[in-house]
C-alpha cells in the first residue's frame, strides 16, 4: 500500500529494537501504576472506561524523565514519514481488554479531533503482534479520498451498511503487524478496530498522531538544535563584527 493513493502504509521494524524495548517498558509501568489504583478521578475514569491514557498525562503516570523520553523516541522514530510535527496532545497509550469497547467505523478527521491538523497522519504502532489472535486495525484503502467529499455522521460513526454502500468490501484490510511495525494511514481515512470472533483480547497499541500544518512544521522547525545553534552562530558573528570595530554590540 502506498499513502498517497491508498491513503495507509505499512512500515516493517518501524521501531529500532532498543527504541521498542525502551517504550514497551515505560508504557508497561504506567499501565502498571494505573492497575494499582493510581491517578486522579480523571485520569483513572478514562483509563477505566476506555483503557486510553492520554500522552500529555503519562507524567501522572511515570516521572518526568522517562515521560520527556517517551516522547523523544516517538518524535525521532516519526522524522522517518519525513518533515512532521508530533502532535502530543492527541496521541494516546491504549489498552483493549474487553471485545465490546471496540471502536467501529470513524475517521480521524470527523471523530478524533484532528480536523485543524490537516494534513495530518495516524503513526498506530501496536505493542503486541495483532491481526491473528489480538485485533489490528480494519481500514478501507483510498477511502481518504471520498471521505473528504461524503456528508460526515452525525455522531462521528458510520454503520456497516452505510460502508458497504459506499465502498467495495475488497478495498478492506486488516494487516497482520508484529511489535516494532508501524500502520500509518491518512486522517480521513475509514477505520475501525478489526472484528474478531473473540469475548476477551489483550491488546496493547501506541497512537501517535503527526502534522504537515506549515504552521506546526514551522513550529518544529524552530525548536531543531541545529536551528537553535545556527541562531547562536548568527548572534556570535555579529558579536564579532562589532568587536573587530572597536564598537560595542547594542
Amino acid at each position: 500500500m502506498r499513502l498517497e493513493t491508498d491513503g495507509a502504509a505499512i512500515v516493517r521494524g518501524f521501531l529500532s529494537r532498543r527504541a521498542f524495548s525502551r517504550i514497551a517498558e515505560i508504557v508497561g509501568n504506567a499501565f502498571a501504576f494505573l492497575d494499582a489504583g493510581g491517578g486522579d478521578a480523571a485520569l483513572r475514569e478514562n483509563w477505566i472506561s476506555v483503557g486510553t491514557l492520554w500522552l500529555t498525562n503519562l507524567e501522572h503516570c511515570v516521572a518526568p524523565k522517562p515521560a520527556r523520553e517517551l516522547v523523544t523516541l516517538l518524535s525521532r522514530a516519526n522524522r522517518r514519514l519525513g518533515s512532521s510535527y508530533l502532535a502530543a496532545d492527541i496521541c494516546s497509550i491504549r489498552r483493549l481488554t474487553d471485545w465490546h469497547r471496540r471502536l467501529e467505523w470513524h475517521t480521524d478527521y470527523h471523530g478524533g479531533g484532528t480536523a485543524h491538523y490537516d494534513p495530518c497522519f495516524n503513526i498506530w504502532l501496536p505493542l503486541t503482534a495483532v491481526g491473528r489472535e489480538q485485533p489490528s486495525v480494519e481500514l478501507v484503502r483510498g477511502s481518504h479520498r471520498r471521505m473528504r467529499e461524503l456528508p460526515p455522521s452525525e455522531t462521528g460513526i458510520f454503520t456497516d451498511e452505510w460502508v458497504a454502500e459506499h465502498f467495495p468490501p475488497t478495498d478492506r484490510i486488516a494487516p497482520e503487524l508484529e511489535p516494532r511495525d508501524a500502520l500509518i494511514f491518512d486522517h480521513s481515512t475509514l477505520h475501525r478496530t478489526q472484528p474478531l470472533q473473540r469475548e476477551t483480547v489483550s491488546r496493547r497499541s501506541i497512537e501517535c498522531r503527526v502534522t504537515r500544518h506549515p504552521a506546526y512544521l514551522a513550529l518544529e522547525q524552530a525548536r531543531s538544535p541545529r536551528i537553535r545553534m545556527m541562531r547562536q552562530l548568527g548572534k556570535l558573528a555579529y558579536f564579532l563584527a562589532w568587536v573587530r570595530r572597536g564598537m560595542p554590540p547594542k
